[in-house]
């Protein structure tokens, strides 16, 4: 993808809110797509410019065939280069946002995917607000992770056997509540995902450690997460938290990985603190 990407192209799989010069950009985790901000955004500043894009190979058929590529999404250091390049095609939709660096709001994958750009490039991102993130998911003697390798091989079993019957197990766990209805319409984002797609990004996910890497972060970083979370164990988010300097911490009181689709309102009062000055909702 061209670094000179068209608005057309942009579009295709963004969605952009707000009349607000600042921009705040979502990046959603494995299963959602972009549509799993709704009710996140509708408790948010007003005067804000929001842009919420899908990751390569979770948003249509059409541009997943446009702008997945197997081999290249192998890594994350992909996923991050798509990020600063929708952040360099943003001036060919709003001449306004240029040179404005972002708030960026990253949910599980999403957030690593935001430390890996900010990294690269600092100079692009205001803060970085982190939901339910990892560095890694392994546990070992040293490293408090909440997964062996032995449930993860089980997990891709599963997942390349039946993927639609562990997709209808998988979601209620990442869940953690009972809501029929927020479950349902979780369940069909998994299910739309195509499934050596969702085997192969859960794979680079679960394959990949970061923890070398935090701690070279210099711009904010606040982390949200959930106090009862089976991907990510309260351990984990005090460790990140320890060695990424400065950040802060702030603890949802809700179960399950996915408290900005589960609780919104939760998430978006320990959020609205870090966003640049805005009208609240109406």
């Amino acid at each position: 993808m061209s670094a000179n990407l068209s608005a057309a192209k942009l579009v295709s799989y963004t969605r952009m809110e707000g009349a607000g010069s600042t921009p705040v950009v979502l990046g959603h985790g494995f299963g959602s797509d972009k549509t799993v901000w709704d009710g996140l955004l509708r408790c948010l500043p007003r005067d804000l410019c929001y842009i919420r894009y899908d990751l390569a190979g979770f948003g249509s058929p059409e541009d997943t065939a446009a702008r997945y590529d197997p081999e290249r999404h192998e890594s994350l250091f992909a996923y991050a280069d798509d990020l600063m390049q929708l952040l360099d095609a943003l001036p060919h939709v709003r001449e306004d946002l240029r040179g404005q660096p972002v708030v960026y709001i990253g949910h599980s994958v999403s957030a690593m995917i935001g430390v890996i750009a900010a990294i690269a490039q600092p100079q692009r991102f205001r803060e970085l607000v982190l939901i339910g993130a990892s560095p890694y998911y392994l546990r070992t003697p040293d490293y408090p992770g909440g997964l062996t390798q032995g449930d993860l091989d089980q997990l891709f079993m599963a997942m390349a056997t039946n993927y639609q019957a562990w997709a209808a197990g998988f979601a209620p766990d990442l869940f953690g509540i009972d809501d029929a209805a927020l479950l349902a319409d979780f369940s069909q984002s998994l299910f739309r995902l195509p499934p050596d797609i969702a085997l192969r990004t859960l794979r680079t996910i679960f394959a990949s450690d970061w923890r070398e890497f935090v701690g070279r972060v210099r711009v904010p970083v606040h982390l949200i997460q959930s106090r009862e979370d089976f991907v990510v164990p309260r351990e984990v988010s005090f460790w990140l938290q320890a060695h990424i300097p400065g950040s802060t911490l702030d603890w949802i009181d809700v179960r399950g990985h996915l408290p900005h689709l589960t609780r919104p309102a939760e998430v978006c009062a320990a959020l609205r603190p870090y966003l640049p000055q805005g009208r609240p909702p109406a």
